[in-house]
């Protein structure tokens, strides 16, 4: 039998998907109305990452103008890849992602992908980050946000929490 995970006084930790996504929703609409985008949402989980975002269906937070930029500055990067991989479901929904200010980054990404969220991330256009911590390494974004979804992270054996260092890298 696996282990509860507990939080704040041995309360379980774990929400719906329904009612994450409300969370989700909630605190981007909040951190907007602050005028604090872009933000960086430190997932620590790809499957999380990915699956976080494409829940988000209803939020869009780019301009007419911006969806423009958005579409030209994607079209021109993946005509580099092959045609078929051009077709790709990870390409096409990050695509439809991207074009909504929403960007998805981990190890699980195409190299080249990762390099068109950074752009878009660097140029304004993505206001909501999914990462894991590969984001954080050595990479300068102009973030005004960090959120944690979790202070525990798979180590490749066991969950722990972060230790400071991590913590101070990613934040």
């Amino acid at each position: 039998k696996s282990k509860q995970q507990t939080g704040a006084k041995g309360i379980k930790d774990r929400v719906l998907p329904q009612q994450e996504r409300g969370i989700w929703l909630t605190l981007i609409d909040h951190l907007q109305r602050q005028d604090k985008l872009p933000v960086v949402a430190f997932t620590l989980s790809r499957a999380r990452c990915d699956n976080t975002a494409s829940s988000l269906t209803s939020l869009d937070l780019t301009t007419a103008v911006e969806k423009g930029d958005i579409h030209q500055f994607i079209t021109k990067c993946i005509s580099r890849l092959k045609g078929p991989d051009r077709k790709l479901p990870q390409v096409l929904t990050l695509t439809e992602l991207l074009k909504r200010g929403i960007g998805v980054h981990h190890s699980g990404i195409l190299p080249i992908l990762k390099e068109v969220v950074e752009c878009c991330f660097a140029n304004g256009w993505v206001k909501l980050l999914f990462a894991t911590e590969t984001f954080a390494m050595g990479v300068n974004m102009p973030t005004k946000t960090v959120v944690f979804s979790s202070i525990r992270k798979h180590d490749g054996r066991d969950f722990r929490d972060l230790i400071p260092s991590e913590y101070t890298q990613m934040s």
